[in-house]
């Protein structure tokens, strides 16, 4: 394609305004559009839409509809602009001045035979300051590595933020599951892809500056990465859901479902606010998994922040 058109759709929730203007000013020179969807609760501050060159549309919700459904909305107005390509962004990312171009030629440079869905940059957590690893699977095993050559690698499953995705990819693959509200959206987006036999490639060339999380626990000569407490509820009512009903390979599915119990204990051990308050919570995610209890589920009526 000699002349994509790349939309970037940047969902933003109680955004930081300075971190904000970075980020849009960042993306000015590297797509011909953005679309900001904001799920901030209320009434938004229109002080944060920014005087960057590059045309934008900002899409005010005055609630929080979910990131997915954010996206999911953000690329219909790409569509309806043109694009070629969906540039994925989270507000507390910030890429590199060229990204873009480096990932639109990992795209045009994967071999004929390679149906990608997405490709990404590598990313560099804001806090730790170490690289992110990748997923890769060998038969049976799940490896977590950082890439040390210069050529793209394939992995099962990428952080949305920073991905780039032919919109031809998204109408293949379907939609976000904006029932998924939060959290393994994109982990289910791209098992979703790569059950379709496409893959997904991370550029190990570009790398990209990304907060994964509101803190880090070291765990078993490891480093994870733990949100806010209301943030278990939908990892683990999410994964129960994947492990029950999405449509990926039945090895992903078996993944996902003996890792719900790790996942329950992590999070009690390194819940902010109660290990008793969380585990009930966690049965409570579930539950709600196991029948279908999507969208805010247990919180419905609370504000999440």
């Amino acid at each position: 394609m000699k002349n994509p058109c790349v939309v970037a759709v940047v969902a933003v929730y109680f955004p930081d305004g300075a971190a904000l203007a970075r980020l849009l000013h960042r993306l000015a020179l590297q797509v011909q559009h953005v679309v900001i969807v904001d799920n901030t609760e209320g009434t938004p501050s229109t002080s944060l839409q920014s005087t960057a060159s590059t045309s934008q549309t900002w899409l005010l919700l005055g609630r929080n509809t979910g990131i997915a459904h954010a996206q999911n909305l953000g690329v219909e107005l790409a569509r309806e602009r043109g694009a070629t390509h969906i540039l994925f962004m989270d507000q507390d990312s910030l890429p590199p001045a060229d990204m873009v171009p480096r990932l639109l030629h990992t795209l045009a440079s994967a071999a004929p035979d390679r149906h990608v869905a997405a490709v990404g940059p590598l990313c560099r957590d804001v806090k730790t300051g170490r690289i992110i690893p990748l997923i890769q699977r060998r038969g049976w095993r799940i490896q977590r590595t950082v890439p040390e050559g210069p050529e793209p690698i394939g992995v099962e499953y990428i952080p949305a933020s920073g991905t780039l995705a032919p919109i031809a990819a998204l109408e293949r693959v379907g939609p976000l599951r904006a029932e998924y509200f939060i959290d393994r959206v994109d982990v289910e987006w791209c098992l979703r892809a790569r059950h379709l036999g496409m893959d997904i490639l991370v550029e190990p060339q570009c790398v990209m500056q990304h907060d994964q999380a509101t803190r880090t626990v070291r765990l078993l000569g490891r480093t994870l990465y733990i949100g806010r407490d209301f943030r278990a509820y939908f990892h683990v009512r999410n994964s129960v859901a994947m492990a029950t009903k999405a449509a990926i390979s039945p090895f992903w599915r078996l993944d996902q479902g003996i890792k719900i119990v790790p996942y329950i204990l992590l999070h009690i051990l390194t819940a902010q606010h109660g290990r008793t308050r969380m585990a009930g919570v966690l049965l409570t995610a579930v539950r709600d998994g196991l029948l279908g209890r999507m969208d805010r589920g247990h919180y419905a009526q609370r504000l999440l922040r």
